[in-house]
C-alpha cells in the first residue's frame, strides 16, 4: 500500500526531529523562499537540536502540519515563540516548544558558509521582498541568476 504524500512528508519531519535529537544536529537542503534573503532554496542547514537558549533573531526548524519550516524568531514568551519568514508580510501561528526541532547554526551556499546574522542590506532586501509580490519575483530571477553564475565560474 502505497503512502499519501502527507503521510510520507509527516513522517520524514518525524525522522528529521528524531535524527535531531538522538545525534544533537540534522543538516537539510531548503526548498522554500520564505527566508530569502538571508537562505536561499538549495543552500543547506545545519540545525542544532537545542531548545534551552532561543531569542529573537536566531532562525529556528518547526514542524507543522506534516511540514517542516525555518523561520526567524519575532518575540519569546514563556515555551511560545512567534516566528515571521524574512520574506514574508506576517507572522506565523505561535509554535510551542515541543514543535521546535531546533535552531539553525550554520548556512552553507555553493559550498560556502553564509554569516547567519542579518546585514542592512539584507533587511533592505526582506523589507522589499515583504511588502512587494513583483519586488520578490525580481529577487528571485537576480538571486538564482547570479548562483547560477557563480556556480559556473567557482567550477573553473
Amino acid at each position: 500500500m502505497a503512502m499519501k504524500p502527507q503521510q510520507r512528508s509527516e513522517l520524514g519531519c518525524e525522522l528529521v526531529a528524531d535524527v535531531a535529537r538522538s545525534f544533537g544536529e540534522v543538516r537539510l537542503k531548503v526548498t522554500g523562499a520564505s527566508m530569502i534573503p538571508s537562505i536561499w532554496p538549495g543552500d543547506v542547514i545545519t540545525v542544532r537540536h537545542d531548545a534551552a537558549s532561543l531569542r529573537p533573531g536566531q532562525i529556528v526548524l518547526y514542524s507543522r502540519e506534516g511540514k517542516l519550516v525555518a523561520h526567524r524568531i519575532t518575540r519569546v514568551c514563556g515555551d511560545v515563540l512567534s516566528t515571521r519568514g524574512d520574506s514574508l508580510p506576517s507572522s506565523d501561528l505561535p509554535i510551542h516548544a515541543p514543535d521546535i526541532v531546533g535552531h539553525v547554526i550554520s548556512v552553507v551556499r555553493s559550498g560556502h558558509s553564509v554569516h547567519l546574522k542579518q546585514s542592512s542590506w539584507q533587511r533592505a532586501v526582506s523589507f522589499t521582498a515583504r511588502h512587494s509580490d513583483f519586488g520578490l519575483r525580481i529577487i528571485l530571477s537576480v538571486g538564482m541568476r547570479w548562483r547560477s553564475f557563480h556556480g559556473r565560474t567557482s567550477r573553473t
